[in-house]
């Protein structure tokens, strides 16, 4: 796919289908992931790529964290919403969690490498996607969760910023007009 055509038709996938993603993929968008911009040379990323037991695992520890949202935990809402959560995670091929590292000393440096690990993500999903492989960056209860953390296990200077669901397209949604002109100052 040529690149300016894959920037623009990405899209975050919500839907996929059942159908294993080859780790060659996996390891192809890490490679292209690795060659994101940091600054000073940092790669202050780590990407884990989850499957099988542990990929089980979180996805219990995702259903558990839907279903403290709800007051009343035995609704059927509830319960519905506890399975899905569970059941749209164990379903995928993969989960990739993605972890910068952390600076508490030095913010600036942090803000840098955060930054450099978002750029690293957008490379890993734009390989993707050349493969035919649609993926949703998720962030949310469980980047934060001390459960979740157990379960991927990262270094203790290691921050989760999301989690890449991934796997082969359901649905694509169609492309969303961007507002070009209210986001660019030219100035002279």
């Amino acid at each position: 796919m040529e690149l300016t055509q894959g920037l623009l038709s990405r899209r975050t996938i919500h839907t996929f289908k059942n159908e294993p993603v080859e780790r060659s993929i996996i390891e192809k968008a890490i490679h292209c992931a690795i060659h994101a911009p940091n600054h000073k040379m940092t790669e202050p990323w780590h990407f884990y790529a989850i499957t099988g037991k542990t990929k089980e695992k979180l996805a219990s520890r995702r259903s558990q964290l839907k279903i403290e949202k709800f007051m009343d935990k035995d609704s059927e809402r509830a319960v519905k919403a506890k399975e899905q959560a569970y059941t749209f995670m164990a379903e995928l091929p993969w989960v990739i969690a993605v972890t910068t590292h952390r600076y508490s000393v030095d913010p600036v440096r942090e803000k840098e490498d955060f930054a450099a690990t978002a750029c690293a993500v957008q490379n890993f999903m734009l390989a993707a996607w050349d493969e035919g492989v649609g993926t949703k960056w998720a962030t949310g209860q469980l980047v934060k969760d001390k459960k979740a953390r157990e379960i991927i296990n990262p270094g203790e200077e290691e921050e989760i910023i999301g989690f890449l669901f991934l796997g082969y397209p359901k649905d694509t949604p169609k492309i969303k007009t961007r507002k070009e002109q209210d986001n660019i100052s030219w100035l002279d």
